[in-house]
């Protein structure tokens, strides 16, 4: 029987679990059609900079979001423009619940 971290159960819940936070959706919806700035991001969903840091590294992570550095001269700064990566698909259906179940009577 497979367990731990690395079986297509947990990846599949890895991933659902990425997305079954508003502030994540929301931010993917914020990326979709406009870069957006970290800074620009947490304007528009009023929250904090590290809670936003923690949902950012999640979706880039999972492969949901892409970023671009742009260092800003005038300033001394580095900036990340976000935006929704347009190729990923979520889908859960009878395949992957059969692959599960072949990990399962491995």
């Amino acid at each position: 029987m497979a367990s731990g971290g690395d079986d297509v159960a947990s990846r599949t819940a890895s991933i659902l679990k990425a997305l079954s936070n508003p502030i994540r959706l929301k931010i993917l919806a914020l990326c979709l059609k406009k870069e957006r700035s970290s800074r620009e991001l947490r304007e528009i969903l009023g929250i904090s900079k590290p809670l936003l840091i923690v949902h950012l590294k999640q979706l880039v992570k999972k492969g949901f979001l892409e970023y671009r550095v742009e260092f800003d001269q005038e300033r001394m700064i580095v900036r990340k423009y976000y935006r929704t990566k347009r190729d990923f698909r979520v889908c859960i259906d009878e395949n992957v619940l059969e692959e599960i179940l072949k990990e399962l009577d491995a």
